[in-house]
């Protein structure tokens, strides 16, 4: 450990060498007391994958032996962020004196902009940097690659441009690059593949030589920073880099395993990035899996990532590695189809509903006439926490289902609080709420019970074991809680739900066991999208992308039924101001879209969010939900009847995926076939461009005769000629255009008009 009254004049003096400090060849050389960048060569070019498909490289590189320190990251931000605003390359998250104990790096700004100071206490600038999100770390390489000092930030090993959002796609390593944020295989095979382990090159189970887990001791072989029953440093959290010299990795890295997770360019598209080797507060550092990485994206910073540097061999050059279109086909949907069931009568129930905070007889009349034919009561007199509030909720509940009887309304009862109970074992609680539910279960109008709403974030998404065990226990106890909800109310159909916010950028398949469905909430996915149309990244295909991953969690789990949107209001007067700006003037058009395009792409039913919410009251959203729930309710009986049976397919002109943001999972255009008694319907969503020529092939399609008729546009005044091909065995419909969120509902009557 250097001299500690060294150390704060040798940062000072960082702040003024950021010119003058050159990068060698192999070196980011750092005055003396501070580490350097040393990279190692990582050889053996051509190596075969592991058994779970990582590691193979075709090319010799260099890797960094130690993880980006917190001092080198000093010099970048006093050469480049002189005036970056908070959240850019500095974010106050990194200083305690800011934003509180913690895991931080202790990086600190001082000055006015323009004139920005930061620097590091002596005892934590050889630690690993953290709160650095993935475009931070692009920054620095092409910062490296462009000679540090005033070297630019936005080209060089990555071209940026300023950008600052969240598709991983759009940003990928450039040819040329001399230093680069490692792919997931070269970052793989620096810490697992050996070429000289005994029995012959392979895999090493830890980034430190070995197939056991690693122990704590610094002077240890195997060893590394991670919780092991408790934190390694309580203070600091993070290691000074390099402080297990003797637990290198084959081609003698460092710190691979534990301290901070990695970024690599490993991708999910199109949001998360892949990290690797775990960290201070994971319960096994560096195992050859990916850390789990429930929401971080390219521009996500935490207390427990940092990353590590990559560059070619000296004098050669890598090869670009594909980007992730390439190396992640899309594919379209394919979904399962369990719609909701009445636990009454056993039939499919399609809710047309809202969500309510504070209802009453009144709030049901209101809903009834829009043509609502459910309300999921979020407030509900569902409390027990003594003898008398349990008695008097249970007079409270029943007259509040009597009246939504009377109004032809079903009621989902919200009861998140009572989780705490089972997470509690609180015996006489429980007790309570089982009387709660013998009063009421018995009524025709109660439709089901709604466990929580957002439980992404009551338990939080962090990556360390803590925060895991946190998630663990919260998800056990609505677990419980769903199995004490079956006991006591045991008719089969009975709805048991949730509501999610941030599928699939969050750990919501924890709760996936806990339910029988969800509602997803659904608003643009950022505040510049506010509106019909605005930019080319549509707000509103950001539901039907969640949709997909619903529908594709019904594959992975037999007992989910199809989950159902929850459109929040977007429109041209969407304001930020607290928490009266979200729900405004929704425009019909979209909403209309964001119903459809889910029902296309695996979704059941509508939810509309939010009643009686301190939202004011907006005579455009009543008459813009009425008028979809109109429209629906004419298609009520087709959904019924053939939701879970097709009654014909469809091929159209425009499968594929053009559409490169957030629409890797949902084609250009997406149907859906149904039929009730005299009509067959074609449900058709255009989701990505114009076309002037969509012509639908519909195989299947059982009318009386095969003479040439007419298809309308539901609601719509246009409709064109639908005729057979004997040729291909198919009903045509004639070409026609579509813009980028059209929907049309095309009604076919299964008998021709009479010549």
């Amino acid at each position: 450990m250097p001299n500690s009254r060294v150390l704060p004049w040798v940062l000072q003096v960082l702040i003024g060498l950021h010119g003058s400090l050159a990068l060698g060849a192999d070196v980011f050389r750092m005055p003396e007391g501070l580490r350097s960048l040393d990279l190692v060569e990582v050889g053996s070019p051509g190596n075969a994958a592991d058994t779970n498909g990582f590691g193979a490289v075709a090319y010799p590189y260099r890797i960094g032996r130690h993880e980006v320190t917190t001092a080198q990251y000093v010099e970048f931000l006093n050469a480049k962020a002189k005036a970056d605003p908070d959240g850019g390359l500095w974010n106050n998250d990194m200083d305690k004196t800011r934003s509180g104990e913690g895991a931080r790096c202790e990086i600190r700004r001082t000055g006015e902009t323009g004139r920005f100071v930061h620097t590091v206490a002596s005892d934590y600038a050889n630690r690993p940097v953290s709160h650095v999100s993935f475009l931070d770390a692009c920054r620095f390489c092409n910062w490296l690659n462009n000679g540090q000092g005033e070297g630019d930030t936005e080209t060089g090993a990555y071209t940026l441009q300023g950008y600052s959002g969240t598709d991983g796609r759009r940003i990928r390593r450039n040819p040329g690059a001399r230093f680069f944020v490692p792919t997931e295989d070269e970052w793989y095979k620096a810490a697992y593949f050996d070429p000289g382990k005994p029995g012959g090159p392979g895999y090493w189970r830890y980034p430190t030589r070995s197939d056991s887990q690693p122990g704590r001791d610094p002077a240890g072989s195997n060893a590394a920073n991670w919780f092991s029953g408790n934190l390694l440093d309580p203070v600091r959290y993070y290691s000074e880099v390099g402080s297990f010299p003797n637990a290198a990795g084959p081609w003698g890295t460092l710190d691979q395993a534990g301290n901070v997770a990695e970024w690599t360019d490993g991708l999910t598209p199109p949001f998360l990035r892949t990290l690797r080797g775990g960290a201070f507060d994971s319960d096994d550092a560096g195992v050859h899996t990916s850390t789990p990485n429930p929401v971080f994206s390219s521009i996500s910073d935490a207390p427990d990532i940092g990353f590590r540097i990559a560059a070619p061999p000296g004098g050669g050059t890598v090869p670009v590695p594909p980007a992730a279109s390439e190396a992640s086909a899309p594919v379209g949907v394919d979904f399962p189809r369990r719609p909701w069931r009445d636990a009454e009568t056993g039939r499919p129930f399609f809710p047309l509903a809202w969500f309510s905070y504070q209802s009453d007889e009144a709030d049901l009349d209101e809903l009834a006439a829009q043509g609502a034919n459910l309300v999921l009561f979020v407030n509900a007199p569902a409390d027990v926490d003594t003898d008398e509030q349990t008695t008097c909720n249970i007079v409270r509940m029943l007259r509040y289902l009597d009246h939504a009887r009377s109004r032809g309304m079903k009621v989902l009862v919200q009861t998140s609080a009572w989780h705490g109970g089972h997470a509690r074992n609180d015996s006489a609680e429980i007790a309570r709420q089982r009387r709660w539910i013998e009063a009421v279960r018995d009524h025709p109008a109660l439709f089901g019970y709604q466990l929580y709403d957002e439980p992404e974030y009551a338990a939080g998404y962090s990556l360390g074991v803590e925060a895991r065990n946190r998630l663990r226990e919260f998800s056990t106890a609505l677990t419980r809680t769903r199995e004490s909800l079956r006991a006591w109310d045991p008719k089969p159909h009975r709805m048991i739900s949730v509501v999610f916010n941030l599928v699939p950028l969050s750990t919501w398949t924890e709760y996936l066991p806990a339910v029988d469905s969800f509602q997803v909430d659904r608003y643009p996915l950022d505040k510049d999208q506010a509106y019909f149309g605005h930019r080319g990244d549509w707000g509103p295909l950001m539901m039907a992308w969640s949709m997909a991953h619903g529908a594709a969690a019904l594959h992975r789990h037999s007992h989910l039924l199809n989950p159902s949107p929850c459109m929040q209001g977007v429109g041209s007067e969407h304001t930020e101001s607290g928490m009266l700006g979200v729900w405004r003037n929704p425009l019909y058009d979209e909403t209309r879209y964001m119903a459809y395009s889910s029902f296309t792409v695996g979704a059941w039913g509508v939810f509309h969010w939010i009643r009686r919410f301190g939202r004011p009251e907006s005579p455009y959203i009543t008459d813009n939900v009425s008028r979809l729930y109109r429209e629906l309710r004419t298609l009520i009986p087709a959904f019924e009847r053939s939701y879970t049976t097709p009654p014909f397919t469809v091929r159209h002109n425009h499968e594929g995926i053009t559409r490169g943001f957030l629409t890797d999972s949902v084609p250009d255009v997406t149907t859906l076939t149904l039929e009730d008694a005299d009509h067959f319907y074609l449900l058709v969503c255009n989701n990505s461009g114009t076309f002037g020529d969509v012509t639908l092939r519909l195989r299947g399609l059982a009318l009386g005769d095969k003479r040439a008729r007419t298809a309308e546009v539901l609601n719509e005044d246009w409709s064109r000629s639908l005729g057979y091909s004997e040729d291909s065995g198919e009903w045509i419909l004639a070409p026609h255009p579509m813009c980028f969120g059209d929907v049309n509902v095309w009604r076919i009557p299964k008998k021709s008009a009479e010549p």
